[in-house]
């Protein structure tokens, strides 16, 4: 008995591992989390979803400052400023998956802006 419980508890880790690739989330400070959370949301929580997407830089922009509290968010923004579009939404998505985030709809949202308008025919 003692076997098949130790052949059900190895299956289950290794099929664990086969989901998310054998690495657990970082373990990271709950407020950080709070803030990336935050950050990937931003759009709906900073209420920009339903104004004329011109004003969305500001009202997020403003939601943010008021909202993250942690120097190490503060830190992640001023290291990914630099980068523009896929960049940008790949850093922004690592991080969130790397702390455990489920998706990032900010990273979705840079990565949609960078792609090219199409031409009408």
């Amino acid at each position: 008995m003692n076997q098949l419980a130790w052949l059900i508890a190895w299956s289950i880790a290794l099929l664990g591992c086969q989901r998310d690739g054998g690495r657990a989330p970082a373990a990271v400070p709950a407020a950080y989390r709070q803030d990336i959370d935050n950050l990937c949301d931003a759009v709906a929580r900073s209420g920009a979803a339903a104004r004329p997407a011109a004003e969305h830089p500001l009202l997020i922009a403003q939601w943010l400052g008021a909202n993250l509290t942690t120097d190490e968010a503060h830190q992640f923004l001023v290291k990914i400023q630099p980068l523009e579009g896929e960049p940008k939404a790949a850093a922004l998505e690592a991080e969130a998956t790397r702390i455990g985030l489920p998706g990032c709809a900010l990273a979705g949202v840079w990565r949609a802006a960078s792609e090219p308008t199409p031409r009408a025919p």
